[in-house]
């Protein structure tokens, strides 16, 4: 990359003479010609691994001045919009010759370089800047968790295609029991670091068994809290469902309740990251594992059988049983005596919509389509309920999933074999996916994506359909076009147990990504 730059100083002297008096013009001008500057060597944007790599810069500088010498300062700060005043990083100065070898003996972040250039012959000073991006191994691809043996596991499929396999168990020295039940993704996550008592920003991974927590930290991958670790107070008997970002704090889910820990990072309001007692509801309730987030988080409470959201300020809410716009519909939030098998969230429309499936309690195999928006309004946010007909497959599917960008169906899985059901037409139509293995079952089924601008190279939407088969996973991800698989899998991501959950992790993550990646878990 060539920059240029040609400044030209005038100094003018004026002599005065009698205030009524003309002044004579001596033509005393000093005309000085700052040199025209091109620089070589230096981009715009670098990319590093913390701990591991050096910044290599070579400056080449040419002036039309043949004799010009330049002095060199490079400085470093952090930029990232999210960090914290309170534990902001000043580094400064980082090298003052030409050639810059600087270790990235830095915390992951996002920094600006720049260098000062200084013209020794008259002083004048350019300067020119670059961003510094410092990521770990960690840092980005997609994460896959699997059940290994009643243990739970993560792999991680690097964007070059490589493997890292079996991170929990690695990292935390500590294999992880049970069998894995939720993935959930934290942008920008707060807490004390226990071995110096600071505050910490990061990014984390927040893996569900059915009888632990584990908040991982992804920079390093250590554990930061576990089940037994993550409360202020005793430690609840119950089985966890899902730790997630919440805009201005940590939501998790629990079949004893919705929980919230306060902290909005970007805010300059850091938080422990711990949890107290569980938000209040007049009844209590008893959270059903299926939930989507939207905002709010919303869910269904299987002890009162009503929909409850959870806003962003940790909050918890029911809904009234009240005509919407005076038209009474008939059906109601409360008071739902059936079963919730999935719940998923659609953003084609635009208002953003929940998608329920409920089993009959009375008539086992009978099934209902709720939909709702996904509203934090009092009034009654379901909009229609249907019967799905008997002899839609969809009666007996045992595996489902959401389309939440491009198109208002709903995935699912019978016998081995995936079919789409259109949500406005109330249709459904088996989907055959090209290269899906033969023999292989499917296990899991997402739609995937990343849709953060800034992060343009690694933009996906993907459908993904996890497989196993002798002991080994699978995950197909395949464009999508009109909702349906369109052609050939993109990437095939392979390893060994049974994939259950997946997230994308992005270097670029922070406190305004919650819109750019799936709100379905």
């Amino acid at each position: 990359m060539i920059m240029k730059n040609r400044i030209y100083s005038i100094s003018v002297f004026l002599l005065s003479l009698l205030a009524v008096a003309c002044y004579d013009d001596k033509g005393n001008y000093d005309y000085t010609e700052i040199s025209q500057v091109e620089m070589k060597g230096i981009e715009k944007e670098y990319v590093k691994i913390a701990y591991r790599d050096v910044l290599h810069i070579e400056a080449d500088v040419t002036s039309d001045f043949p004799n010009d010498t330049f002095l060199y300062l490079w400085t470093l700060n952090r930029s990232q919009e999210t960090e914290s005043e309170q534990i902001k990083i000043k580094l400064d100065t980082i090298g003052d010759t030409k050639v810059l070898d600087y270790p990235m003996d830095l915390r992951p972040g996002f920094y600006d370089l720049s260098l000062r250039l200084t013209n020794e012959r008259n002083g004048h000073q350019i300067f020119y800047n670059s961003k510094l991006s410092v990521v770990t191994q960690f840092s980005r691809g997609f994460y896959v968790l699997k059940e290994m043996e009643n243990a739970t596991e993560l792999d991680l499929h690097l964007p070059d295609k490589s493997v890292m396999e079996n991170i929990i168990e690695k990292s935390t020295k500590v294999k992880m029991l049970g069998k894995p039940v939720s993935l959930g993704l934290n942008p920008i996550y707060s807490f004390i670091n226990s071995a110096g008592g600071e505050y910490e920003i990061t990014k984390t991974l927040n893996v569900c068994t059915e009888t632990d927590v584990n908040i991982l930290n992804i920079n390093d991958m250590s554990s930061i809290f576990t089940h037994h670790t993550m409360f202020h107070g005793e430690v609840p008997a119950e089985k966890p469902y899902y730790v997630w970002f919440n805009l201005y704090g940590i939501g998790y889910m629990s079949d004893q309740g919705a929980y919230f820990s306060a902290q909005c990072p970007a805010w300059d309001l850091l938080g422990v990251g711990k949890f107290g007692y569980p938000a209040l509801i007049e009844g209590g309730c008893k959270p059903n594992i299926n939930g989507v987030f939207s905002d709010s988080y919303f869910f269904f409470d299987e002890l009162k059988g009503r929909f409850l959201w959870l806003d962003w300020n940790g909050g918890l809410h029911d809904y009234m049983d009240l005509a919407v716009e005076g038209v009474d519909k008939g059906f109601y939030p409360n008071g739902i005596r059936h079963k919730l098998i999935f719940f998923g969230r659609n953003n084609v429309a635009e208002e953003v919509m929940g998608y329920a499936i409920f089993e009959d309690v009375d008539q086992p195999g009978k099934h209902y389509l709720y939909k709702l928006a996904l509203s934090t309004d009092p009034e009654n946010p379901i909009e229609s309920v249907t019967p799905v007909v008997a002899a839609s497959k969809l009666n007996s599917a045992n595996l489902f999933a959401i389309n939440e960008e491009d198109a208002q169906v709903i995935y699912f899985v019978k016998d081995n074999q995936l079919y789409m059901y259109d949500l406005n037409q109330n249709t459904e139509e088996m989907l055959t996916p090209v290269g899906l293995g033969s023999g292989e079952t499917i296990t899991y089924l997402s739609n995937r994506y990343w849709k953060q601008g800034d992060d343009k190279d690694h933009l996906f939407n993907y459908l993904a359909i996890g497989t196993y088969k002798d002991g080994k996973y699978k995950v197909y991800l395949y464009n999508m076009l009109g909702g349906k698989t369109d052609g050939a899998a993109v990437q095939v991501l392979e390893g060994t147990g049974k994939v259950v959950k997946m997230q994308y992790v992005s270097p670029n993550f922070n406190g305004d990504s919650f819109s750019y990646f799936p709100g379905s878990f």
